[in-house]
């Protein structure tokens, strides 16, 4: 059954409840890697850096899809792009299940990031078709599926390779991706475009919504910069747990991301309190919020304890921050609403790679001192990036 859709007169819950379980499904595949980021590596006989490449490529190919696919959501069907990511995602994973060599796993992985970006056609979606009194909390259900999906993929991905090795992961994420298809080509309907542009003319006006909107530049700052110190943390964590004294296995080291589901009941909690409070409150409270995570990371990385509470506090911290400010950039301009996104979540991820990139260098040379150095340089930067902007919401 397929439903129609027109601009602020609601959602069918059937719908919405389809884009939130598929918005799970798809960012999941960016996150399947990182419990298994070690096994990767005595695998394929590579260091830890060599297997870390593996995360930061796919955050990679995130942020690519997200410059020169999600742009084209203004100009061709969204329902045809999305419907040809889900079958590229599923070959890439598929490459990744039988790759030979940790290389064709880079570049399917690379290609898998790229191809996995229906979450950011999703979110502008819901946010132009929701009845105004439901925008946020629709956004916010999306949201929280989001996140779900980024720490579900682990514990799932954890447990699987656990008991049939990481290979499986892939294989069984493949069939998700190949079910999602179907579903979404049956239920979704047919969007209408909303530019007349050429696709050059697309993307030329990316840079011309970057200077536009002041406030779209200091929102994409603060919140990438907290989503480098995010993932310095979770594209290390495995490479830590695999140490003494915890010599975690995989499921134990994805049961892990079990504890940042506190950042989904975050994402639920502050969603009615954005436009009182404003981005700005938001991302000074989550920046504190990661800052002390970190020292507890670090004052207690031979603790279950405090390594779960570091990951909990981070978690909800690094929610606190995206939330309030992806909401806030997606109402800036409705007329170009796909991609005003697609720089927010550029930026972003861009803070994500950066912070992937970084933290596993640090790994290699200084341990986890090194990487509990990264984040708190990255997070200290992003609550910098909110004192130097008094003016912003």
């Amino acid at each position: 059954m397929r439903y129609e859709l027109r601009e602020n007169q609601g959602i069918p819950a059937p719908l919405l409840a389809l884009m939130a379980v598929a918005t799970g499904l798809s960012v999941a595949n960016c996150y399947y890697n990182q419990p298994l980021l070690g096994s990767m590596a005595k695998d394929f006989a590579v260091n830890d850096f060599s297997a870390s490449m593996v995360a930061t490529l796919t955050q990679i190919g995130y942020v690519a899809g997200l410059v020169f696919v999600i742009p084209l959501g203004d100009l061709v069907s969204r329902k045809k792009l999305i419907l040809t990511n889900y079958i590229i995602s599923s070959c890439a994973l598929l490459t990744i299940a039988f790759a030979p060599n940790i290389y064709l796993v880079w570049g399917a992985s690379l290609l898998a990031g790229a191809s996995s970006v229906m979450p950011q056609f999703f979110i502008p979606l819901v946010s132009y078709h929701s009845a105004p009194a439901h925008k946020v909390r629709n956004v916010g259900i999306i949201q929280s599926c989001l996140l779900i999906g980024i720490l579900g993929s682990r514990v799932f991905s954890g447990f699987l390779a656990d008991v049939w090795g990481w290979r499986s992961v892939y294989s069984v994420a493949c069939v998700f991706m190949f079910g999602c298809f179907l579903t979404i080509h049956k239920m979704l309907p047919v969007l209408p475009v909303r530019s007349q542009q050429s696709y050059a003319g697309l993307m030329k006006s990316l840079l011309r919504l970057f200077f536009k909107y002041p406030y779209l530049r200091v929102a994409s700052l603060r919140a990438a910069l907290a989503y480098g110190s995010f993932f310095a943390l979770w594209s290390c964590l495995a490479f830590r747990m695999k140490q003494e004294p915890f010599f975690a296995s995989d499921d134990i080291i994805g049961a892990l991301g079990l504890c940042g589901l506190a950042g989904a009941s975050t994402v639920v909690f502050i969603s009615g309190y954005i436009k009182k409070y404003g981005a700005r409150f938001f991302s000074i409270v989550g920046g504190c919020v990661i800052l002390t995570a970190w020292l507890l990371a670090f004052g207690g990385n031979d603790s279950y304890l405090w390594m779960i509470i570091a990951i909990l506090l981070i978690d909800a911290g690094m929610q606190c921050i995206h939330l309030s400010n992806q909401t806030s950039v997606i109402a800036l301009d409705a007329s170009a609403i796909n991609r005003v996104n697609t720089v927010y979540m550029t930026i972003y991820f861009l803070g994500g790679s950066a912070g992937t990139f970084v933290s596993g260098l640090f790994w290699q040379h200084y341990g986890w001192a090194g990487v509990v150095g990264v984040g708190v340089v990255f997070t200290v930067a992003s609550l910098l990036v909110n004192c130097l902007n008094f003016k912003a919401a």
